[in-house]
């Protein structure tokens, strides 16, 4: 359950960011499905071979036990939100050092 939470947590964050600071991802809904889609099956492939491999394992004591395939619930949420967070935050950076650049550029 601690991963699930932390989980949503980071979405909330990342939702705050977005609406806070005007942050635009994506230009259609079209890209803001098919983009996550994607960072979700490579993430899912990359995941499970490892698993399968044996390389990493889950502490589903700290899970809130839904397994698909080969991994839980959380791995999949993990593929959707955490690129969300680092993009988001990416831009919310870019954007206020331009508007920092700008406001040098205006003062000199």
């Amino acid at each position: 359950m601690e991963y699930f939470i932390i989980l949503i947590l980071l979405f909330l964050v990342t939702l705050f960011l977005e609406t806070t600071f005007k942050v635009h991802l994506y230009n259609s809904i079209k890209e803001r499905i098919l983009i996550p889609i994607i960072f979700l099956v490579i993430g899912t492939i990359w995941d499970s071979f490892a698993v399968y491999l044996g390389h990493w394992s889950f502490d589903y004591s700290k899970m809130i036990g839904i397994k698909i395939g080969l991994l839980p619930l959380e791995e999949y949420l993990f593929f959707l939100i955490v690129p969300y967070f680092i993009l988001t935050f990416y831009r919310v950076i870019i954007n206020k050092m331009e508007k920092k650049s700008k406001k040098n550029k205006n003062i000199k």
